[in-house]
């Protein structure tokens, strides 16, 4: 299936969405695109190609699949500019939306060659952390605040993000970095939606075992996203009933986690996926939610895991210890340490009552702060705010 934008009409705002790969346009924006739509804009995507694609167009998204390699590749980021600065200037956005560190590279470089009105860029947690060797972290920083001068607004999903960008000067060429959060669709994200039987069947369908609690982790399968500590955690708790699922694109490291599974001889016990689209699905038949990275934004798999009334251990970093309340919604860990992890699920494990208390406070916390419509809305006062910017500047030169 295809489909394109067709001729611009007038008054009616144009906006492209670009991010690295499709799923974060799929699995992230689209029901924030689907209410940008109905408030009367035109809506694309730019993504490298992926099976999202076909997806968006038949929801009647326009999508240009642009190659954007998702490390520093100096030849092939060129390209991707150049590429992306011709679609700019084919299609005539009023808006382009950059979103994660390299779409947000080569798409505001691309968008200020094209002489786009307006940049807006959301931060997704920034490239750059304390434990970074340092003259890579000084070097991000670097690129960051070069970037922040032509973006005409900057949006964050994390305080944390918020308070480092103010303290580093990382700065917008209008005001300062706005804190619009992050959401979920509290009624796709719904355990009310799961009768005790269907929880059961869908075990069934996985392969799961009754009555073994069930501990998952969702994420891209690379270092950073600790699933190797994760392994080894739960080797030590061998001797305790659980099953895990690993859910999530492989980036090159899962040919590791299962070596270091298989030396385990948990091959029985966790259960490697792979990408899915079924999370709703799969978090309800979880009982432990588990995110031991070295580096989050705001993690999106934390929220909907809440939603879901799942108890949570993850990291003590940015973003993660910004969406879980310690010791009520969930427990916090230093990354990379083993022994805590394990004592963290065990803990867990070991008492049901403390899941079950964790889990509904968690769903009551995400129903509070952590709406996807209220997120929508404060990106749409920031799209409003930005073009009539754009709108005065163009008076201003006329007259």
């Amino acid at each position: 299936m295809s489909f394109e934008f067709g001729p611009k009409k007038r008054n009616v705002p144009r906006l492209i969405q670009v991010t690295t790969i499709g799923i974060t346009s799929y699995r992230a924006l689209l029901a924030q695109c689907r209410y940008f739509r109905e408030q009367g804009f035109e809506v694309g995507f730019v993504f490298s190609p992926s099976p999202e694609g076909e997806k968006l167009r038949g929801l009647g998204f326009p999508v240009r699949e642009i190659y954007i390699d998702r490390n520093i590749k100096p030849l092939a980021d060129l390209r991707s500019i150049r590429q992306l600065k011709n679609y700019f200037r084919t299609v005539r956005p009023d808006i382009v939306h950059t979103h994660t560190s390299k779409a947000g590279a080569v798409g505001r470089v691309a968008a200020k060659l094209a002489r786009v009105g307006a940049v807006v860029h959301t931060v997704h947690g920034f490239p750059f952390h304390q434990g970074m060797f340092w003259p890579r972290r000084m070097f991000l920083q670097g690129v960051e605040k070069w970037l922040s001068r032509f973006t005409d607004v900057i949006l964050s999903q994390s305080g944390e993000d918020v308070a480092a960008a103010s303290r580093l000067g990382i700065r917008p060429a209008r005001g300062e970095l706005v804190h619009i959060g992050n959401g979920v669709d509290l009624t796709e994200f719904d355990p009310g939606r799961y009768h005790p039987h269907t929880r059961e069947e869908l075990k069934k369908i996985l392969g799961l075992k009754a009555g073994a609690p069930v501990v998952t982790i969702i994420g891209r399968v690379n270092r950073e996203k600790g699933y190797h500590d994760l392994v080894e955690a739960l080797q030590r708790l061998e001797n305790l009933p659980w099953q895990a699922l690993f859910i999530g694109a492989d980036e090159g490291y899962l040919s590791r986690v299962r070596r270091q599974i298989d030396g385990y001889g948990l091959q029985n016990r966790i259960h490697v996926l792979g990408l899915r689209d079924d999370i709703a699905d799969l978090l309800a038949v979880t009982d432990i939610y588990v995110l031991p990275s070295c580096r989050e934004g705001l993690p999106r798999s934390l929220i909907e895991a809440q939603a879901m009334a799942l108890p949570c251990v993850a990291t003590d970093i940015r973003g993660c210890r910004e969406v879980i309340r310690r010791d009520v919604t969930g427990l916090l860990v230093p990354p990379g340490d083993v022994a805590v992890l394990a004592g963290a699920l065990r803990m867990l494990l070991e008492d049901a009552g403390l899941r079950r208390r964790m889990g509904l406070e968690g769903r009551r916390r995400v129903s509070e702060h952590y709406n996807e419509e209220t997120v929508s809305r404060r990106v749409m006062a920031a799209y409003g705010e930005v073009l009539s910017n754009v709108q005065n500047t163009v008076h201003d030169q006329q007259f």
